[in-house]
């Protein structure tokens, strides 16, 4: 029931309405009246009426706390009192506290309780004095209640989407590996299983290749699974993140695989953050991947470090002709790479043949430290 109730909120306000309105219908009577002695029809119809603009509260909180405050001073302006309070002004302004700014929350509490103090002294209170105490105690409380409510659901929101976030990140860094890995291993058992009678020595060779990929697919995939791991148990030992260094080894993989890759570095080369490193290694991974399946050229791979940024391409000379799919997870997420980190992509085909990926990142803001030799 309670997993219900969540998920459907609109159907906990119409319940929680209800069991207001019968709640303020039992309370009310006239001025002067005890418990148990019932109100004029009118005062009970203003009684379950005042209930009614808690079915949109959570859409429209503010708008509902007022609905219910003229309701209210409606109520006691004619003459009538509710013994065992007015519970849907009470469940309003905890929705305000609940959901809306502190500045507007404030604003319109205060509006509130003058409405009522109105209400009351055209009402002919008994003990306004102690009316108009229990009110501001009564606010204050469910201020605070409902502020702890707000501070509390915005860290659960922030949770919920670093989590997703993090999700993602690592869903793309699957992606990154199965696929590369997996097109290496498929290039490289389709060659052995060609080759298998004719030359033994290149099958030999082939197979050689696939179980390299295959381990260092299995440890990659072992420690992007470790992250998930729940915080009581103890870490494993983490393999660092790729970076720029590792990018001859991911062309030497690409050229087992029967590709030829060309690997140049132009410029100064400099320390790039982690992070960087990895987005510029995983978008040349995508792209060698992508010309294993499609190309079957050789293939250049550029790292040009510019005066302001790093420019990383990778360009094929054309082959086979694959149709591409725009909205696939491997340029989506180059996309979104180059994006975290305030840089840009393109992707297209080049003139006359082939494919070609640029990916341009801007360097931090902060000092590098000094420009390293190139391996």
């Amino acid at each position: 029931m309670p997993g219900l109730l969540r998920a459907r909120p609109l159907l906990t306000d119409v319940l929680l309405t209800v069991v207001v309105a019968v709640y303020q219908l039992a309370g009310a009577t006239d001025l002067g009246g005890r418990f148990g002695e019932h109100a004029r029809p009118l005062g009970l119809v203003l009684a379950v009426v005042s209930a009614l603009p808690l079915v949109p509260r959570r859409r429209f909180p503010i708008p509902a706390l007022v609905a219910c405050v003229v309701l209210m001073g409606l109520f006691y302006g004619l003459g009538f009192r509710s013994q065992l309070g007015q519970l849907s002004v009470v469940v309003a302004a905890y929705t305000v506290w609940a959901h809306c700014r502190f500045r507007d929350a404030l604003l319109v509490s205060v509006l509130g309780l003058a409405a009522y103090e109105a209400s009351m002294l055209f009402g002919s209170p008994v003990s306004p004095v102690g009316d108009s105490l229990l009110a501001l105690l009564l606010a204050t409380g469910i201020a605070a209640i409902g502020r702890t409510a707000y501070v509390r659901g915005h860290r659960l929101r922030d949770a919920r989407q670093t989590l997703a976030e993090e999700r993602i990140r690592i869903a793309h860094e699957l992606h990154d590996v199965v696929s590369h890995h997996l097109s290496v291993i498929s290039v490289q058992a389709n060659l052995a299983r060609y080759v298998f009678d004719s030359s033994p020595d290149t099958a030999r060779t082939a197979l050689d290749t696939i179980t390299g990929t295959t381990t260092e697919a299995l440890d990659e995939l072992r420690r992007l699974l470790s992250v998930l791991r729940p915080a009581s148990r103890p870490p494993g030992d983490y393999r660092p993140q790729p970076g720029l260094a590792d990018l001859d080894a991911l062309a030497a993989r690409v050229r087992e695989a029967g590709v030829p890759v060309d690997v140049r570095v132009l410029g100064a080369p400099r320390m790039l953050p982690p992070g960087q490193q990895l987005c510029a290694f995983r978008v040349a991974q995508e792209a060698l991947t992508n010309v294993l399946k499609h190309a079957g050229g050789a293939a250049s791979l550029v790292l040009d470090y510019r005066a302001s940024e790093l420019v990383l391409s990778v360009v094929d000379q054309g082959g086979r002709v694959a149709a591409p799919n725009p909205a696939g997870h491997g340029l989506v997420g180059m996309r979104e790479r180059a994006r975290m980190y305030g840089g840009v992509i393109e992707i297209g085909p080049r003139e006359p043949a082939g494919f070609a990926v640029v990916l341009t990142l801007p360097y931090p803001d902060r000092p590098s430290p000094e420009p390293q030799e190139p391996e």
